[in-house]
């Protein structure tokens, strides 16, 4: 397969030598229909990111929860010696009825409406009291009748909450949409002195949070293109162009994107994260393709020569790592996240529109600006003077002072990989989403002075299908959520469609089916929302707090089994299914997903790996050779994140298949020339030197322009995109230590390994054959 790639590739230099007008119009069209095909990509952040639509959880999830009982919140919070005084209760009326008439509000609670009610029913006039003797009477009643419903909107005289609930099955934004709906109201109710308003809840949050990412990713690429630009004129400043990579990497991101939209890839918060991989390693096959063309100016052949022999020897080799590259992209293909396999689809299309880029693009333009300026030297009487890189004879001194001391270098990093791996088992996962954000984030210290107030507002959710109203079936309702109250340490409350029935029945159920139907007649549509649909799916909630700070992703899971074991020993009635799922049940599956599955996704990519370059060059060694040293970084990383402290997110648990696809490579590319250069001289030693020389320079350049370019990343106001910055600067910068430490110590010890047994089997064919060659004499 090697020899077939490469036999190809004279063939192909001579066609992009002399065809550049077609491959530049060509080039333009397809950018043309890129953009056009870019505007039809969609973000998605919806269910159907998380999980597999065909999977059992999703279809209980969408179908049975987010379909019929999903709700998400504006909260007002109210603060204040005067949160509960006349002026403030009759401002919260104000905001409820106006925000009851906004489309797609199913209602709002306050303590406002639970006063009226009893004023109601004393007196016969729904009114807010002028008194505040009358509404702290009142509060007393509510506190003796119904505490549940009043502590969960007012824990104390100087807070409560007025929730604003939407369905979540409504578009992001229409939900969105309500958020200045609601400031508005908040504004125009016109709250007393002394009462203090705050809209917060998670649709406020993920609000801000979607502005603060717009702006500072914005302002972190414009950054890491400028960090680019200085590295390639500190490294690679010894070519003509040494900024060309980078117009010629981006035109691969916009036909990367042109795909996108074409094959209906959505774009969701992981495959972001893919862009700035998929410049790290364009650059790369752009710098790759340049280096090796101003290579052959220096040697004094023809500009159609030099474009020639680089499509011939580059080409080929750049495809053997983007194979390589790709399979490592390709395990994540394994994981059950969509959004994960999304991320992985977009590496490896952006890829290979990077490489077809840099090849026919760069290529060409740099064949036809040389041309055109070798004809003007021509024309002048001067010749062309190439530069040397500096970098190149540092490189050659830093691999020979390795190679002399190459026992205990092979020695340690083997060792510190063999540490690093087992110390990657004990890095801890971040489960909390909320340390995801900026800690600053004014809207993030506004829901957590919230959740301080009230508790957390996570929630295990059951549904339970059959004759819901009826009495028996509403009694094992209140008793099993009883139950598990008492129970389960973690569980601090639980409601039901018992919970609603008795709240409206003096606190007993009835013993009628015909009495619950009629009470519920009486119960409001906002209110029934949550607990009921139809006459035939009812749902239990279960109150744990702030589960993912308390519990974590293991004590969660640990926990939703528990309650699995209690459906089945609290034997509910005949005819009756009951379900466990829930946004919690989904995030928690996802989030172990994301991050267990990781070490699945490394050891698929390295296998992968191996296969390919086994089937590629038919050579064992061939086939290792790229693959031990990227073993060892992903050993050395494992290490780093344990000592450092650092945890796994939805973002690095890429991290072995980000290792393979932008590690592998520089092995790949250095191992091609070594076997180039070993072709014209019998001194192993010589082509090792001759080939990190040439292409070292190439590979540093590479490398540090990714490094400078990621850098920018850690300076986000994210922890989840410094953290993934951090993580993959370090990856580089270990990948590219290994490429000039180990890889060479492997390369040069496998060639003599191969050498000595060559010369040992000739020894052992001479003996055995030596009696057959007396006789014949």
């Amino acid at each position: 397969m090697k020899v077939l790639i490469t036999s190809n590739g004279e063939r192909l230099g001579r066609w992009i030598e002399g065809n550049p007008i077609v491959i530049l119009m060509v080039a333009a069209l397809l950018t043309v229909g890129s953009i056009h095909y870019a505007q039809t990509i969609t973000m998605e952040t919806e269910t159907e990111t998380f999980v597999d639509p065909d999977s059992r959880l999703y279809v209980e999830f969408s179908h049975l929860y987010n379909d019929r009982f999903g709700t998400q919140s504006i909260v007002v919070l109210v603060e204040g010696d005067a949160a509960t005084s006349p002026g403030s209760l009759k401002a919260m009326e104000r905001l409820t009825r106006q925000m009851e008439a906004v489309d797609h509000v199913l209602g709002t609670v306050s303590i406002a409406e639970m006063v009226m009610e009893v004023e109601a029913d004393a007196t016969g006039v729904r009114r807010v009291p002028d008194s505040q003797e009358r509404i702290d009477e009142i509060l007393e009643v509510l506190e003796r009748t119904n505490p549940a419903a009043l502590n969960a909107i007012l824990p104390d005289r100087r807070h409560t909450i007025i929730p604003i609930d939407l369905p979540t099955y409504i578009p992001q934004e229409s939900l969105k949409a309500v958020l200045p709906e609601a400031r508005s109201a908040v504004a125009m109710a016109e709250f007393p002195a002394g009462a203090d308003t705050i809209v917060t809840g998670e649709i406020a949050l993920g609000d801000e949070i979607e502005r603060e990412m717009n702006t500072s990713m914005g302002t972190l690429l414009m950054i890491s293109g400028l960090l680019m630009v200085v590295a390639l004129f500190l490294v690679f400043r010894h070519v003509s162009l040494p900024l060309l990579p980078l117009p010629v990497v981006f035109l691969g991101i916009i036909w990367t994107f042109g795909m996108m939209g074409l094959l209906q890839v959505p774009l969701t918060m992981v495959s972001m994260a893919a862009f700035p991989i998929l410049i790290g390693l364009g650059i790369d096959y752009a710098i790759q393709f340049q280096n090796r063309i101003e290579e052959e100016f220096q040697r004094g052949g023809s500009v159609a020569m030099a474009a020639i022999e680089t499509v011939a020897h580059t080409a080929p080799a750049v495809f053997i790592a983007l194979i390589i590259t790709g399979a490592g992209f390709f395990s994540l293909f394994s994981s059950s996240v969509p959004m994960v396999r999304d991320f992985g689809l977009l590496c490896l299309v952006g890829i290979i529109m990077c490489y077809i880029s840099s090849l026919f693009v760069g290529v060409t333009i740099i064949h036809q600006m040389e041309r055109g300026r070798n004809d003007r030297n021509v024309r002048c009487g001067l010749e062309r003077r190439g530069k040397k890189s500096p970098i190149a004879p540092l490189i050659v001194r830093y691999v020979t002072f390795i190679l002399c001391r190459w026992r205990i270098f092979l020695a340690t990093a083997l060792v510190l990989a063999l540490v690093g791996l087992y110390a990657d088992t004990m890095v801890p996962i971040e489960t909390d989403m909320n340390e995801f954000i900026p800690q600053d984030l004014p809207p993030l210290s506004q829901f957590r002075h919230l959740n301080d107030i009230f508790g957390g507002e996570d929630q295990l959710n059951i549904i339970v299908q059959g004759d819901v109203i009826d009495p028996s079936t509403l009694i094992w309702m209140d008793e099993f959520g009883d139950y598990v109250a008492r129970s389960r340490e973690k569980v601090y409350g639980a409601t039901s469609l018992a919970s609603l029935v008795k709240s409206y029945n003096g606190g007993s159920i009835p013993q009628d089916r015909s009495e619950v139907a009629a009470i519920l007649d009486r119960v409001p549509d906002h209110l029934k929302y949550q607990y009921i649909d139809g006459h035939d799916t009812a749902q239990i909630i279960l109150e744990i707090g702030d589960a993912f700070e308390s519990l974590g992703q293991v004590g969660i899971e640990r926990l939703t089994n528990e309650i699995d074991k209690d459906l089945l020993w609290f034997e509910h009635p005949p005819g009756i299914s009951v379900t466990q799922t829930g946004e919690m049940a989904v995030m928690n599956s996802v989030i172990g997903a994301l991050t267990t599955g990781r070490m699945r996704m490394t050891f698929i990519g390295l296998v992968l790996i191996f296969f390919i370059l086994l089937v590629i060059y038919r050579d064992l060694v061939k086939a290792v050779l790229p693959v031990l040293p990227m073993f060892i970084v992903i050993g050395w990383m494992g290490g780093v994140m344990y000592v450092s402290g650092m945890m796994y997110n939805p973002m690095t648990a890429t991290l072995g298949a980000l290792i393979l696809g932008v590690g592998s490579e520089y092995g790949i590319l250095t191992m091609e020339r070594f076997y180039e250069e070993k072709e014209k001289t019998e001194d192993v030693m010589e082509a090792l030197l001759t080939a990190t020389g040439s292409i070292g320079a190439a590979i540093v350049a590479s490398g540090l322009t990714t490094i400078f370019g990621f850098s920018a990343l850690i300076a986000s106001p994210f922890p989840m995109t410094s953290s993934f910055g951090t993580i993959t600067v370090l990856s580089v910068i270990f990948a590219l230590f290994a490429t000039f430490t180990v890889f060479p110590v492997l390369l040069i010890r496998f060639e003599y390994w191969r050498r000595h047994e060559a010369t040992v089997k000739v020894r052992a064919s001479n003996l055995l054959l030596m009696p057959f060659r007396r006789l014949k004499d």
